[in-house]
């Protein structure tokens, strides 16, 4: 187990989502369990109450517990120790100016703890690749809905057809545009606010039968969104050796890459971040999106 302090965790919170798309959301069970030393079930409820009454609907005990002085505590490997001095020492090694090399240590290591959770407490790769494959699926529909219900020829309240299979076509009068209104209204709730050019050039980088697939989509996320981060605190127009050499080692330190992969070769590896950041849809940006439909349990 790794403790992370809450008040310095409520701190890095715009960069961790800016950086790598995480919300407080994927660690609400964790940070549920940090209020148990603070309030008994009872103040449970009145938190929840309290916060209720504020106009809080959706995770307001995370609303609560994210405000304490507290600590969370993740699931981590027996060799997290070593491997959180090993984080240090490389930012020390990298970072002159103190407050951002003590703020890239706290992220750095969090995010090593999140990865370590997310892929061995049933977010295994074969699990990831089955919701992004679900998701590669899905989200090309959504986007032809999209378009084709946002057209600017189409008017909003013209009618409907729906047909299922051979079934003839079934005619939705959609009378005042309840239907296009409903239908866009839950599209733009999975996919953000969204523009048609948007959603038309995100839809041409789907294949027409099977999308776009990756054999390890973990591992694309967790080198765009660590390298957004080392972009963040060493900035550069270009994707740098240096920046890479940084990225290189801090994925031996984690486990995510080991000598003979071919990604431990420092050309291969700046060409693998230079991809996935030109990709329509960067990991991170998939992390966002595909987390909208298959929430954490």
């Amino acid at each position: 187990m790794a403790l992370f302090n809450i008040p310095q965790l409520r701190a890095v919170l715009p960069i961790l989502k800016d950086c790598y798309g995480f919300d407080p959301t994927e660690i609400l069970s964790e940070l549920s369990d940090s209020l148990k030393p603070y309030v008994d079930d009872n103040k449970m409820d009145e938190i929840v109450r309290e916060q209720r009454n504020k106009g809080k609907t959706q995770n307001v005990l995370l609303d609560y517990a994210i405000t304490i002085d507290g600590n969370v505590e993740i699931h981590t490997s027996d060799s997290f120790e070593k491997q959180s001095n090993s984080i240090n020492d490389l930012c020390s090694q990298h970072i002159e100016e103190e407050e951002m090399r003590s703020t890239a240590k706290f992220v750095l290591c969090f995010m090593a703890a999140i990865f370590y959770r997310n892929t061995h407490e049933g977010y295994s790769d074969d699990k990831i690749k089955r919701l992004q494959d679900s998701w590669n699926l899905i989200h090309p529909d959504l986007l032809r809905l999209f378009v084709a219900l946002n057209k600017p020829r189409h008017e909003q309240d013209s009618p409907i057809r729906i047909c299922y299979k051979t079934d003839s076509p079934h005619i939705i009068k959609n009378r005042e545009g309840w239907f296009s209104n409903l239908l866009n209204g839950y599209i733009r709730s999975i996919l953000g606010d969204i523009t048609l050019e948007e959603a038309e050039r995100e839809l041409d980088t789907y294949s027409d039968d099977k999308g776009r697939r990756s054999k390890n989509p973990y591992l694309n996320y967790i080198i765009n969104g660590t390298y957004n981060f080392i972009n963040h605190i060493l900035p550069s127009e270009t994707v740098t050796a240096a920046q890479c050499g940084f990225l290189l080692e801090y994925l031996r330190i984690i486990g995510q890459v080991k000598d003979g992969d071919t990604l431990a070769i420092l050309n291969t590896l700046q060409a693998k971040v230079n991809g996935l950041r030109s990709s329509g849809l960067t990991p991170v940006e998939k992390h966002i999106k595909s987390k909208r439909f298959f929430p954490r349990d």
